[in-house]
């Protein structure tokens, strides 16, 4: 597992940078809560009137008074963007930048095959994914504890729960990309990560589209949905898994027969 021991030597500092930055987010987003319940009733007043704007970001039958609904709103959208692109960063570099910064004639000069190093890569990246989202979760749990706000808690952990499964899927979808590509570009991650959060707004938007649900991870990640369903979207995740399940075999199995560049 020495492989598997220098991503997670390698990986550690940036994944602890990601979690401290999204943590200070929030606990921005905890602080201001306070003042959005005591407005609650003007907030819940105007996003009736947002129209268009509303659906969007699925505002027209959430109570802004309830922490949860407030949570999952401010907390989801800059987590699930924010995980979401590291995720998609993390996994686009892992396989490639062996090819493209030419340290693939060293690695695999040494008794290792291609199988075993992504095997280890692919588990490092799944724990650095998951520890980004632990450590944000518990953060959250600490400063809410700290403000004593009164929460659902099943609602809490189902949420953190599909955040974490939004994430490891970018993750696992961009790494079986990055079998297929001989230079680390995380630009095509970005736009993946993009491309998915603005399908589920146009869902959002036009009801009629929730068949598309499955192609976008966002989906299962909002709390009005979450909370509607009394746990996580378990049909929708799982599908969305074998999607990015099947591109990351087909990467595995590309990679094993392909050409080196070094």
């Amino acid at each position: 597992m020495i492989i598997l021991r220098h991503e997670l030597r390698s990986g550690i500092g940036a994944t602890l940078i990601w979690s401290i930055a999204l943590s200070i987010f929030g606990m921005v987003a905890l602080a201001m809560y306070p003042l959005v319940a005591d407005y609650s009733n003007m907030i819940n007043y105007l996003v009736e009137r947002m129209g268009l704007m509303g659906q969007l970001f699925n505002l027209q039958d959430m109570n802004f008074y309830d922490f949860m609904t407030y949570y999952g709103l401010e907390y989801g959208n800059f987590m699930g963007l924010g995980g979401g692109m590291y995720a998609a960063v993390t996994g686009m570099v892992m396989v490639a930048r062996e090819e493209g910064r030419h340290t693939a004639e060293f690695l695999y000069s040494q008794p290792v095959g291609r199988a075993s190093v992504l095997i280890q890569k692919f588990l490092a990246l799944v724990l650095m994914v998951t520890l980004l989202n632990v450590f944000c979760a518990l953060i959250s749990l600490a400063g809410i504890n700290f403000m004593n706000q009164t929460f659902d808690l099943d609602a809490f952990i189902w949420f953190h729960l599909s955040q974490l499964m939004m994430n490891l899927q970018v993750a696992v979808l961009c790494f079986g990309i990055s079998c297929f590509k001989k230079r680390d570009n995380v630009v095509p991650g970005l736009g993946i990560v993009l491309a998915f959060y603005f399908l589920n707004l146009f869902i959002n938007v036009n009801r009629q589209t929730e068949v598309l649900e499955y192609l976008t991870p966002y989906f299962y990640t909002d709390i009005s949905r979450i909370t509607k369903n009394g746990g996580p979207l378990w049909r929708s995740i799982g599908l969305g898994f074998v999607s990015s399940g099947a591109l990351l075999l087909a990467g595995f199995g590309y990679y094993l027969r392909k050409d080196m560049a070094i």
